[in-house]
């Protein structure tokens, strides 16, 4: 979740500006947006057969509208959590007097994506259409924490793998206010060949090592997302 608590002050700050800069060139009724919620990605394919559970998770993305066309460019960020595990294990560091930390193995799926967004109607009901192409990325991260030190005592990636990724996406946005809406969206999602860690199949041992498996195949994938956003 870090990227995402990152990201969000610098759109929150830059919305404004860039919707100041194209509101006196753009079609009336067109403003830029930032919306954000909670998000469920359904593997299908290769994907469900190899994988088959449900990722939960969080999105946000943001867009700004195109000079007197009904299109919209902008940016979705995705974060889900595939699983991990956890369990006590020894610690032997000089400036600590605890000797047992807790050992936490967590596997990731992030979402980068560039989106043209095609949507003709502004009112309280606006249904849209949109391409997406950007980057998936599968990460498998340990960290050690012990009770009473604020930071994690080690952190090691235990596996980091990128994929190209394509899509498109419909949704709809209603408007109770001029500038707030609840959006309802359906990515559907296809990444290449990827090798990822299997979270079911880590274990700890009580000296601090990992083991797991990997899994390989197509990540194809459905998101279905429900929010809140802006209009600015």
């Amino acid at each position: 979740m870090r990227p995402l608590a990152l990201l969000l002050p610098v759109l929150l700050h830059g919305a404004p500006l860039l919707a100041q800069e194209t509101d006196n060139n753009t079609l009336p009724g067109r403003r830029a947006t930032l919306s954000g919620g909670v998000e469920i990605g359904i593997p299908i394919g290769a994907f469900a057969d190899s994988w088959g559970r449900e990722i939960a998770g969080l999105s946000a993305n943001f867009t700004v509208p195109m000079r007197l066309l009904p299109f919209s460019w902008g940016f979705d960020f995705g974060w889900g959590s595939m699983g991990g595990e956890s369990d006590v294990v020894a610690v032997d560091e000089e400036y600590l007097t605890a000797t047992t930390g807790e050992l936490s193995v967590r596997s990731n799926l992030y979402s980068y994506h560039g989106l043209l967004r095609f949507q003709p109607y502004h009112g309280a009901v606006s249904p849209y259409f949109e391409g997406m192409l950007g980057l998936r990325h599968f990460s498998t991260r340990s960290e050690i924490t012990v009770e009473g030190v604020d930071q994690p005592v080690q952190e090691q990636r235990q596996r980091s793998e990128f994929a190209g990724s394509t899509g498109w996406a419909a949704g709809v946005m209603v408007a109770p206010s001029r500038n707030f809406f609840i959006e309802g969206r359906l990515e559907r999602l296809t990444t290449g060949n990827v090798t990822f860690v299997d979270p079911g199949s880590i274990s700890i041992a009580p000296d601090g090592s990992v083991a797991y498996q990997t899994i390989s195949a197509p990540t194809r994938m459905v998101n279905v997302h429900l929010g809140i956003g802006l209009r600015f």
